[in-house]
């Protein structure tokens, strides 16, 4: 009996190691679709140079007939920052194979307020304008959550891209250029991936709302309310909050990203501190948890009304406060020998590597693909999957202090009468000869300092 529990240790660990294998095998497909762009697959060659125009008066014509004030350089130096400006790129393609080409150009950033695409032929006409942003009206669900455009390139000839970016928050637009395999094999790993984190997000609020209304702790309400904003937030980086929400409410949500950021931020401090019960100390930790809620929430109202790229300045600022208060409640908790916490830590871990390779991605230091696009929603998922485990344990502990007051005096931390009761009826009904003596010890209360010194 005793080798027992050892076994089904050998089996959850065998359960876990094919869980770990196809979740590897599962990873390698999916962070590939970048690498496999038209000019690594065909014989069609790029150039490209691009102009920034702060006056934002810049037109198609000035453009291409100003060569000089292009800067013929990849796009990927460009300085993309958070100001009112805007990017006009050029890609000249050139397909040097004997047949046609159907291609399509991918702009992975869908919370562009408004971007635009000449084709120019190679006799220097205007071939087709495309129209993309979310500010755009009348276009499909595709479009808005997959920005892109499908045009052809005919053979021993070239072609001018020109690309106008207008917005006024995150500028930095990844353009991948695929053939139309590429173009589906990006489709179907990006269609996965969001399936899984809404799927395994969607279960996790319906687990955590079960566990209030079987608990009634307002922390579960509080979490939801972090897998919620995870979602909202999630949704308009990458897209697929357009499937989520009603086309008009996602315009929304895209127009005050902010907003979303600081309500995840607002939720994950709240929790934070509420998971680790400090609201039952009300000591001045808690306390600054209150004032950075409080500054948080205030400041995420205000974001209604100021310029994306200013408000999104602000909240860098207050992110960094928020990790150093987050980080000095758990560390307190953890000296303490918080049973619990040891969970939550661990939960952590992913979610700040993931944030972190987010901002790094969109200024250019790391470079984009795939994984690192998708890099945070990855983290988010191992956080809740993490997260669950903590609170389980969490509720596992809350059941069997319940059942230690229920079995124990306070006041002498030794077995009460009930106890003592079972206990007897147990050798009764085992039909084991015990004999019970009771001794009563005059002004017992006397000895309460005593037993309470430990």
């Amino acid at each position: 009996m005793e080798q027992q529990p050892f076994k089904y240790h050998i089996i959850a660990l065998f359960i876990l190691s094919i869980l770990v294998f196809i979740i590897y095998t599962f990873a390698n497909h999916l962070a590939t679709p970048t690498r496999y762009t038209i000019n690594k697959t065909a014989a069609v060659y790029l150039e490209q140079s691009y102009r920034i125009d702060p006056s934002k008066s810049l037109t198609l014509a000035k453009f291409l007939n100003d060569p000089d004030a292009r800067i013929s350089e990849p796009f990927d130096t460009i300085a993309w920052g958070l100001k009112s400006q805007d990017y006009w790129l050029l890609m000249k393609l050139e397909n040097k194979s004997a047949e046609s080409k159907q291609l399509f150009a991918h702009f992975d950033n869908p919370m562009i307020d408004y971007l635009t695409v000449y084709q120019i032929d190679n006799q220097g006409q205007l071939v087709n304008t495309f129209n993309l942003g979310d500010r755009q009206e009348q276009l499909s669900l595709f479009e808005y959550s997959v920005p892109h455009i499908s045009f052809a390139i005919a053979a021993q000839s070239h072609s001018l891209l020109i690309i106008k970016i207008d917005t006024t928050g995150i500028s930095k637009t990844p353009i991948n250029l695929y053939g139309e395999a590429e173009f589906k094999d990006l489709l179907r790993a990006q269609t996965a991936i969001w399936g899984i984190f809404v799927g395994v997000l969607i279960m996790a609020a319906l687990y955590n709302l079960v566990l209030y209304f079987g608990i009634r702790d307002r922390v579960y309400l509080i979490y939801i309310g972090y897998i919620l904003s995870a979602l909202i937030l999630m949704g308009s980086v990458l897209g697929f909050g357009f499937y989520l929400w009603p086309v008009a409410l996602q315009q929304l949500f895209n127009h005050y990203i902010v907003v979303s950021n600081y309500a995840i931020a607002f939720f994950t401090l709240a929790f934070c501190a509420m998971f680790l019960r400090y609201h039952k100390d009300k000591c001045w930790r808690y306390k600054l948890s209150l004032a950075l809620l409080s500054l948080m929430l205030c400041l995420g109202i205000a974001s209604f009304f100021i310029v994306e790229y200013i408000s999104s300045q602000i909240f860098f600022v207050v992110l960094v406060f928020l990790y150093i208060v987050c980080i000095t409640l758990i560390y307190n908790k953890l000296r303490s020998g918080f049973r619990w916490a040891k969970f939550y830590v661990i939960s952590w871990i992913p979610l700040i590597i993931g944030a972190a390779i987010q901002p790094l991605e969109l200024t250019g230091i790391i470079e984009y693909s795939f994984a690192t696009r998708h890099a945070f929603l990855v983290a988010i998922l191992c956080e809740v999957t993490l997260m669950a485990m903590a609170l389980a344990d969490r509720v596992r502990y809350q059941r069997e202090k319940a059942l230690y007051h229920a079995t124990h005096t306070e006041q002498t931390k030794l077995l009460n009468s009930a106890m003592l009761k079972h206990a007897y009826t147990t050798l009764q009904l085992n039909q084991r000869p015990a004999n019970l003596c009771l001794i009563r010890i005059i002004h017992f209360h006397s000895l309460s300092h005593i037993l309470n010194q430990t």
